[in-house]
């Protein structure tokens, strides 16, 4: 079965990144996840923070996504969250490279064991199949069929213009539709970071001109941090910027998801993209705060760079305090995503 990448409302969804344990070790992995990782949530902290998480505005947030790592290394874990998950009501969706997939039945008979997960989204690329091959694609997308379950598909690759890439595009077009496939490029932080010289990235004067869909679906670390994305810069950068949230450590799930709720800052993000905040800061006249060049096609690098700058989170902080930004932004919240809550909770009448 097809799905269709479209915009997700705020909040509806919600990523509890279990482990970092991988049976693999991909060179682009942000999370230098791999065999020797052995951090993942423990049952008790996934226990809160699903009960945390279902109870959200009775019940605002219906989707759960299980993420890593691999998720499907530690089957047991996986098994009892998604057990809980359903009967709290969540729609689940799982990420994962397919290793379990090395053949039809095989795959079949592993999805079988996790009748609640309703999306399989399958990472593969140059990178995973130094260890995975296509062919375990193929089975988990049969078995995925066969069941009735959605599947997806994510491509990473440092250029659109990459051999690799467009090969590995044209055999995924002969498994799957191609509105199925999404492609992101990679970006150096974590394992990457180490390698960089083995990457082909195509610099550009100017920030890509786009906004970031994967900023609706906060994401759960195994430490209890909380994240607006699970992008590079929610893994790698430190401190006060917009990504991130705060600990379930220090604060309720809710406490945490109601004050993202009306962070102008972030929400600018979703609603015209980080090129609106480098936009923001040049008619400021700190044109000089901002970087010589950006990685081309990449949202995520465009975050990363200004987020790690001091002086530009100490401007964004100051945005964030301003009544007329702040009213811009919730009312394109309202206008563009239909997302009034925060006009609501701030008064603003539209």
């Amino acid at each position: 079965m097809a799905v269709k990448f479209e915009h997700l409302d705020f909040l509806r969804n919600i990523a509890f990144m279990l482990t970092y344990k991988c049976f693999i070790a991909c060179p682009h992995c942000l999370f230098d996840s791999g065999p020797a990782r052995k951090e993942q949530m423990r049952l008790a902290d996934v226990s809160e923070w699903l009960t945390g998480a279902a109870a959200y505005r009775d019940g605002h947030i219906g989707g759960l996504a299980l993420t890593g790592g691999e998720p499907f290394a530690s089957l047991d874990l996986l098994e009892k969250v998604s057990r809980w998950g359903a009967r709290l009501g969540f729609v689940q969706s799982v990420v994962t490279n397919g290793y379990w997939a090395g053949s039809y039945l095989k795959a079949l008979a592993t999805l079988k064991r996790f009748p609640a997960i309703k999306l399989i989204a399958l990472s593969t690329d140059e990178y995973h199949q130094k260890f995975i091959p296509i062919e375990n694609i193929e089975n988990a997308i049969r078995a995925a069929d066969e069941l009735g379950r959605i599947h997806s598909l994510s491509v990473c690759t440092d250029n659109y213009d990459n051999p690799a890439y467009k090969r590995t595009i044209d055999k995924l077009q002969q498994i799957t539709e191609p509105e199925n496939i999404r492609t992101t490029i990679t970006f150096p932080v974590g394992r990457a970071e180490r390698k960089v010289d083995g990457y082909q990235y195509r610099m550009s004067a100017e920030p890509v001109v786009s906004v970031c869909s994967m900023a609706s679906s906060p994401v759960i670390f195994p430490d209890g941090r909380v994240t607006g994305c699970i992008g590079p810069v929610a893994v790698k950068l430190e401190g006060n910027h917009p990504l991130a949230w705060g600990s379930l450590r220090e604060n309720t799930l809710a406490e945490i998801l109601d004050r993202a709720e009306c962070d102008p800052v972030f929400h600018a993000l979703r609603i015209w993209g980080p090129h609106k905040l480098v936009s923001i800061i040049r008619e400021a006249g700190k044109d000089s705060w901002l970087p010589k060049e950006y990685q081309a096609g990449s949202i995520c690098d465009v975050c990363y760079r200004l987020f790690r700058d001091d002086r530009i989170l100490g401007f964004l902080d100051d945005l964030r305090r301003d009544e007329q930004f702040t009213e811009k932004v919730a009312y394109g919240r309202v206008y563009y995503l239909d997302e009034p809550r925060m006009a609501e909770m701030l008064g603003v009448g539209v």
